[in-house]
């Protein structure tokens, strides 16, 4: 992404922004994907795509997130790691919510320019 706006081209077309928004949701998926897969291969000592044990099942990105995000810190959870769960569940977290605004914002172009459209 630093390919576009960083290096002085600019934004001044619909299409143009539909583009931006196209590769911002991309890259924002993919660095939240990698990035809970990776926080699961760390904290569990293990890489996310290995080989699972027999009955267990590779987990997905919400259950990942489940994993970290915590209301209550679990008995026994050092301050250490409780902050670390809870700052990779928020940047997880921040993460989606970049994705899910640029969805929202292609849907509105879409919208605004044939509501009946199917998205």
């Amino acid at each position: 992404m630093d390919d576009w706006t960083d290096t002085g081209n600019s934004i001044t077309t619909p299409s143009e922004l539909l583009e931006f928004l196209s590769l911002l949701r991309s890259e924002a998926h993919h660095m939240r994907v990698g990035l809970s897969r990776a926080a699961w291969g760390a904290l569990n000592s293990r890489a996310w795509d290995a080989i699972p044990e027999e009955g267990q099942s590779r987990p997905n990105d919400e259950d990942i997130l489940d994993g970290l995000d915590m209301t209550v810190t679990p008995a026994g959870t050092t301050a250490k790691d409780a902050t670390l769960r809870q700052s990779l569940a928020t940047l997880i977290t921040a993460l989606d919510v970049v994705d899910r605004a640029a969805l929202t914002a292609w849907l509105a172009h879409v919208a605004a320019t044939d509501p009946n459209r199917t998205a």
